[in-house]
């Protein structure tokens, strides 16, 4: 879209800045739009378009009545414009009330010329947030029909196929290839989910929150308190109220009318009012006085801009006080300019992009999210878990992410209640459980198993997450060759300077990387450098992973001969022991060769952590 913008011929008038305004949107520079849609109502006051385009720029700013004054008065000036409608939609929606939301969109769509699929979406998401599924399902349904690759309609058929108990359908439509085009920035107009967030029916109905799925597992860190809005609402209104005092009030011209030359303006005046004469003035400019009654006043409208205008009829005593007051909104039209073809041209492409920039956006990962419930629904477990875990993964804090990896964790067995498990030492005398830190190491990985094949012994490593994704091969070639794999983080970082999200978020890391490389579940983990405090503990056990630690350490040799390592260990293990050894480049290079064969002259039996520990 924004090639569009860009590429569009250089236009007179108020165009440019209509045309700079949508790109400012799309963008993200809520204050750049609002001042080039502030320029071009400068040229033009009559210019709906830069009304419209300047209340969405409000309303991103986080002022929602000012937006919602600016869309008002739009409706006023083009009642027949759909972004004005789509735009009172989206004041209520960041207002929170999702219902009217919904019908200002419905309203949108029934002069929508363009964007319909974009309105549509955005009318079938909050209907299904609402649980209204079976009406979310069918307009949901017509969007993707008509744009297989816009997120939001897909998100909102596969969440109303999801809720209605129909997850093969609800897989098949979540699964798809995401549109990859570029959408606008979605700002104040970020749509979650619809069925997994706070204030969405679904998870109020199914009890979703993290109270009753995690109740047996570590409490999540409380969350970061929302920030005000940064740019607060004004205190001075932008247009006056317009509800009438029953007592007195305009009667003619119905508020909202386009006029234009000389007018007749009525005055209904119930007579409880000491009202003896009226003033009519039409944007603070007195016009006309009158003390006829009933009060009646001929206005000449051809001495204001074309626009919209305040008309307003003030009440005077005799006394010369003012004890009435009046108004209403019109829209002066006296034709006082033609449009060029060219800017006729720019504003109606402006009305269907202010109309696109007006709709909801799906925030990432939250198809991915209920893909993962999809396949879950049809037994596809492993699938569902590599669906949470790269969710967990990229975004933590999205609403029920850690939930419904835990809860998966849990249901395919993995232990994740019974407090924190570790391993320090073996309990059987004369086993000895060789471990490899780090890795996997294009070099280091082939020597280490040549090495192992050669006396026969099996190994666990410890991989790096990172590690493994750029070597996947390595890492079958060790699971092949009948070796336990483990997890040494994901960035081998030290884990003590995160909070425990963060050290979960490590943890799964590493082990979606793991399994993807080799089909494996890793459920043992060391930390890098040892580095461990209470965090990492409970990110561990809520992550189901037994934590291995060691009693001999391959980093006490520094320097050391490879042959003078090799006796040195080979008497300290003389009653069984963990060692640590390292899948790069240090001693353990020298030390191996001289290890392995120190450890069969001495009769000890080597293994895995499984198989000398029964995990």
């Amino acid at each position: 879209m924004l090639m569009t913008l860009a590429a569009a011929p250089a236009l007179a008038s108020s165009g440019d800045e209509l045309l700079a305004g949508c790109e400012a949107l799309y963008l993200g520079d809520w204050e750049r739009a609002r001042d080039r849609f502030q320029a071009a109502e400068a040229i033009d006051n009559t210019c709906p378009e830069a009304l419209a385009g300047l209340g969405i720029a409000e309303l991103q700013l986080g002022r929602a009545d000012r937006a919602a004054n600016l869309f008002d008065s739009t409706l006023i000036m083009a009642p027949e414009m759909a972004a004005a409608h789509a735009g009172m939609a989206a004041v209520n929606y960041v207002r929170g009330d999702a219902y009217e939301a919904m019908l200002g969109y419905r309203r949108a769509l029934g002069y929508a010329q363009t964007r319909r699929t974009r309105v549509r979406s955005s009318e079938a998401y909050l209907a299904c947030r609402l649980g209204l599924y079976v009406s979310a399902r069918s307009q949901a349904q017509t969007a993707v029909d008509d744009d297989p690759g816009d997120e939001l309609a897909r998100h909102a058929l596969g969440s109303s196929l999801l809720a209605l108990g129909l997850n093969a359908d609800a897989a098949r439509v979540l699964s798809r290839r995401q549109d990859t085009f570029r959408r606008p920035a979605p700002g104040m107009l970020s749509a979650p989910s619809a069925l997994i967030s706070p204030d969405a029916h679904y998870w109020v109905e199914k009890q979703l929150g993290d109270e009753y799925r995690l109740a047996a597992l570590p409490a999540l860190p409380a969350l970061p308190t929302p920030g005000a809005p940064p740019h607060p609402e004004p205190t001075d209104p932008q247009l006056p109220d317009p509800d009438r005092d029953p007592h007195f009030f305009i009667s003619y011209p119905p508020a909202g009318s386009v006029v234009s030359d000389r007018i007749e303006v009525s005055i209904e005046d119930d007579g409880s009012l000491p009202v003896r004469h009226i003033a009519v003035l039409l944007d603070s400019r007195f016009l006309v006085m009158s003390n006829a009654q009933p009060f009646r006043a001929l206005v000449n409208t051809t001495r204001a801009k074309d626009g919209l205008r305040e008309l307003r009829v003030e009440g005077y005593s005799t006394e010369g006080e003012i004890v009435a007051r009046a108004s209403i909104m019109l829209q002066v039209s006296n034709g006082s300019r033609t449009l060029a073809p060219a800017e006729q041209q720019a504003r109606k492409l402006v009305r269907g992009e202010l109309l696109n920039l007006c709709t909801l956006r799906a925030e990432p990962l939250v198809n991915e999210q209920l893909l993962g419930h999809a396949l879950a629904g049809c037994e596809h477990e492993w699938e569902a878990i590599a669906t949470w875990e790269y969710v967990f993964a990229n975004d933590p804090l999205l609403p029920g992410a850690r939930a419904d990896l835990l809860t998966g964790y849990r249901e395919l067995g993995l232990r994740l209640t019974g407090g924190p498990r570790e391993t320090h030492f073996l309990s059987r005398p004369g086993t000895v459980a060789l471990t490899f830190d780090d890795g996997p190491h294009p070099a280091m990985t082939p020597f280490i198993l040549d090495l192992l094949d050669r006396y026969h012994m099996k190994a666990t490593f410890f991989l790096v997450g990172k590690q493994a994704a750029m070597y996947p091969q390595l890492v079958r070639d060790i699971a092949d060759a009948g070796h336990q794999l483990g997890s040494h983080s994901h960035t081998h970082t030290d884990l003590r300077r995160l909070d425990q999200r963060g050290v979960e978020q490590e943890l799964v890391k590493s082990r979606a990387a793991i399994r993807q490389a080799c089909g494996q579940t890793v459920t043992l983990f060391r930390p890098p450098g040892g580095n461990y405090d209470d965090e990492v503990r409970s990110a561990a056990a809520a992550c189901g992973y037994t934590t291995v630690f060691w009693t001999e350490n391959i980093g006490n040799y520094p320097g050391v001969e490879g042959a003078a390592i090799g006796r040195s260990m080979g008497n300290k293990l003389a009653r069984g022991g963990i060692v640590l050894l390292h899948n790069g480049y240090d001693e353990t290079e020298v030390a191996l060769p001289h290890l392995l064969p120190e450890l069969v002259r001495r009769g000890l039996r080597t293994g895995t952590i499984g198989e000398l520990t029964g995990g």
